[in-house]
């Protein structure tokens, strides 16, 4: 599951990345990293243009992972 996390953190700041990209930065085989962003595309946690090979949060799953962050930001005070 961290690479999930890993991967929902790389597109947490709303751009769209190339599926190449998160392959390099994660360190994830081509086929894991397409098996996951299917699987986040299904369900909704991100939006996956496959024609363009090109990945990008969906925005309430950016709002909820900031909501999160700040919680775990204001635990850690």
């Amino acid at each position: 599951m961290p690479r999930v996390d890993d991967i929902l953190k790389l597109l947490e700041n709303g751009d769209w990345h190339d599926l190449e990209e998160i392959e390099k930065k994660i360190q994830l085989p081509n086929l894991y990293t397409a098996s996951v962003t299917d699987f986040l595309a299904q369900y909704d946690f991100i939006r996956l243009d496959k024609e363009r090979k090109k990945a990008k949060i969906d925005s309430s799953t950016q709002i909820f992972l900031k909501k999160i962050r700040r919680l775990e930001d204001e635990e850690q005070l």
